[in-house]
This record gives structure tokens, C-alpha cells and sequence, in this order.
């Protein structure tokens, strides 16, 4: 499989969703301009929809994104059917596939509220579980999950871009060679994978992992084409007061209170359509 694969897999999933109930509008857009600072906690943007409903996007992702605004003026958007919005996500431009992602997840929260479902409360940050046994691997930096593991005693690899980043201490190995996947039995990845086009090519190097975990606030899409690759679990971010959770991304202020972590599991997941029973 190719990464425009699983670009297409889940835009075939919202595509699903409007063939059977027409979602709502596009109501705003969210674009901040990216300012990666590694002192700062990353920022998001967002797609709102016209009864709430959320999604976020990554907004430091690289200078693909740089003035996304004056591209993609947020009035032009207001309005626009979601799916229509959600078709950005198969352009081949990171800006693009940025709204696309968001607008699929607000896409995703909508239908799961049409069908009375809500995803499971998160045990913790990370959705994952681990025996003592356990080689850990991660795709991004997950710096207190890192610290708790080491402390535990247990080995972790890093995949890291960075060269400058690449090091290794006892326990632990950061290094931008994938292979080094291959040998970890549980695997923790960012969602950021499945707006960059890294993702089918990463997974490739889990094979042999119990456990594969995306997280991370924008895995708030429909599941189901990361379950079809091996995928364990998804780990998001709800917005539960969408507006002040927004209004905060726009001011710099904590937004995670307007918000709540779920972790749905491949084994556990009602499928699609999710029931209101389930």
C-alpha cells in the first residue's frame, strides 16, 4: 500500500458518512501561522462545523503550511459543504491535506454524536500497555512517557528526523533509522504520520510489534482504515466545548480543559456505523 492508499481509505470513510446523512456545513476555520518552538507546547488548527463539532490539525508540520491563511482565506471556506472540505485531504500540498484531516475529524466527532456514540475515556496520555518484557519504539517524542519507561527499566528506540537528535544512552537509542522498529514489541506512533505521508511506510517496520499505538490530538478520524494496517489502537482528543476549546487555541491559552483523551481499541471498536447502543 502507498500513503495516498490510506488517504484515500479515509476520505472514503467521511464520503460514506455524507452518502448517508448530509453533514453539516463548514461554519469557521481555524489557521494559525506556524511558529515551532521547542519551549512551547505545540499549536493545532481547527474545522468547526455548524451544530459544534470539531476537528484539530497539527499546525507546525514545516513551511508547507507557512501562510495558510492568506491561501485559503477562512471566509472562502465558511459555508463549504464538509465533505468538499474534506476532499483537501487527498491534495498532494501539506497545507491542503492539513484541512482536509481536520475537516474528516470533525466529520468523524459529528457522526459518532448522530449515532450516540462516544469513544472510550483514556487509561492514560498514551493508550498503550506494557509488560516488563517490552522494547518499546516511538515515532515522535514522547519525553515523560520516555523518562517513566527508562525508569522501569525497559529499552526504548526513538525514529527521529533530526539528526542532531540522534544519540544513545543506556536504555535507550534515538536514531533515524526505521529499522530499528523492527525488533520493538509495542510501538507508539504520532498521528502526525497520517498528514506528513509517513505512515504506511513506518508501519511497515512494526510487523513484528503487539501493539501499535497512534496518538495524538488529531487521531480523532473514523479508525477503521488504521485497524485494516495493523494498527491496535487510536488515541485522541475530544472536544467537548469546541468553542472555548478554539477560541483558546486562538489566544495562547491551554486549551486540553475543553477537551478529553479517549482511546478507542481495535478489538473494541463498534465499527461503521458505530450503534447507539454499542
Amino acid at each position: 500500500m502507498t500513503e495516498q492508499h490510506f488517504r484515500a481509505d479515509l476520505f472514503h470513510e467521511a464520503a460514506r458518512v455524507a452518502a448517508r446523512v448530509t453533514p453539516p456545513p463548514v461554519r469557521r476555520v481555524f489557521m494559525p501561522e506556524p511558529q515551532p518552538d521547542p519551549a512551547r507546547d505545540p499549536e493545532f488548527g481547527a474545522v468547526q462545523l455548524a451544530d459544534g463539532s470539531a476537528g484539530l490539525y497539527y499546525a507546525w508540520l514545516g513551511e508547507g503550511q507557512q501562510g495558510m491563511a492568506q491561501r485559503f482565506p477562512p471566509a472562502t471556506l465558511e459555508g463549504l459543504p464538509a465533505l468538499e472540505l474534506a476532499r483537501y485531504f487527498l491534495r498532494e500540498d501539506e497545507a491542503s491535506r492539513s484541512l482536509g484531516l481536520a475537516a474528516i475529524n470533525a466529520m468523524t466527532t459529528w457522526w459518532w454524536r448522530h449515532h450516540g456514540y462516544v469513544p472510550p475515556v483514556a487509561r492514560d496520555a498514551f493508550g498503550a500497555s506494557f509488560a516488563q518484557t517490552d522494547r518499546v519504539g516511538m515515532v515522535g517524542n514522547f519525553q515523560p512517557l520516555i523518562e517513566r519507561l527508562l525508569a522501569d527499566q525497559r529499552p526504548v528506540v526513538v525514529l527521529e528526523r533530526k539528526p542532531h537528535l540522534w544519540r544513545e544512552a543506556p536504555g535507550l537509542r534515538v536514531t533515524g533509522d526505521p529499522m530499528a522498529l523492527s525488533d520493538c514489541s509495542v510501538v507508539l506512533a504520532t498521528a502526525t504520520m497520517c498528514l506528513n505521508d509517513s505512515l504506511e511506510t513506518t508501519l511497515a517496520y512494526c510487523r513484528a510489534a503487539r501493539e501499535i499505538a497512534i496518538i495524538g490530538p488529531t487521531a480523532g478520524f473514523f479508525p477503521g482504515p488504521l485497524f485494516a494496517r495493523g494498527v491496535s489502537s487510536m488515541g485522541g482528543m475530544w472536544l467537548e466545548d469546541a468553542d472555548a476549546a478554539i477560541a483558546a487555541l486562538a489566544t495562547g491559552q491551554p486549551w486540553k480543559p475543553y477537551a478529553r483523551r479517549f482511546v478507542i481499541e481495535r478489538a473494541y471498536y463498534p465499527g461503521f456505523p458505530p450503534t447507539a447502543s454499542a
